[in-house]
């Protein structure tokens, strides 16, 4: 199991550095081993998590899901289970000329296209935006570093945390909030939050699923 560490000059560091570092870290796993993480942790999150967020819901999810770009974890083979467990699957994508998501329904993954800066996000001609009324059950969050207290260090932009308000807002207060990443991206130490981060209910990796607050599915 390999997580970042810094020893006690980590406070020292900040964000752009850590960011850097750990992107390092993700790109230095060789593409066929991340491939092989990937399925791995597909699988422990499906077993772990999802399986038993449907039984307690006692129907298919509405996901929340992104498709990887770059080094990312790839989240595909989640995408396809759930798919056949006929879970409702949904993707953010960046509204143009403001700063914040829509969610749009992905059903294959020829519903994808690349967005801003490369990122794939869902083709608006294929993908249709969701109702104002539908409930989240779970959004999978990408991102650069965790920590094992449901910190969180993004990329940046503060999309995912805009987007985690704006669900509260419209009522999605049971949200299950899924970091995933591989775990040479979980920090040995705290990472730097601020108040209006993104906390996460629960961290997945191919090697561990841990819950924050208490709370299981």
């Amino acid at each position: 199991m390999l997580t970042m560490a810094y020893g006690d000059r980590q406070g020292n560091i900040g964000k752009p550095e850590r960011r850097r570092r750990f992107m390092a870290a993700r790109d230095s796993i060789p593409s066929a081993e991340r491939e092989s993480r990937s399925i791995q942790l597909c699988d422990r999150l499906e077993t772990e998590v999802l399986s038993e967020l449907r039984k307690r819901l006692n129907r298919p999810m509405n996901l929340c899901v992104f498709a990887p770009f770059r080094s990312e974890a790839s989240p595909v083979p989640l995408l396809l289970r759930c798919w056949e467990m006929g879970d409702q699957t949904y993707a953010p994508s960046i509204v143009p000329g403001e700063e914040g998501m829509e969610l749009r329904k992905v059903e294959q993954l020829t519903d994808w296209i690349p967005g801003k800066w490369g990122v794939p996000e869902p083709d608006p001609v294929r993908a249709v935006l969701i109702e104002s009324t539908q409930p989240i059950d779970a959004v999978i969050v990408p991102g650069l570093a965790y920590d094992v207290t449901g910190g969180r260090l993004g990329y940046g932009g503060g999309y995912y945390d805009r987007l985690y308000e704006d669900m509260l807002r419209r009522g999605n207060a049971e949200t299950l909030w899924i970091g995933f990443a591989f775990d040479a991206q979980v920090a040995a130490e705290p990472l730097p939050v601020e108040s209006h981060d993104l906390r996460l209910n629960v961290l997945a990796t191919e090697a561990r699923v841990i819950w924050f607050n208490d709370q299981k599915a």
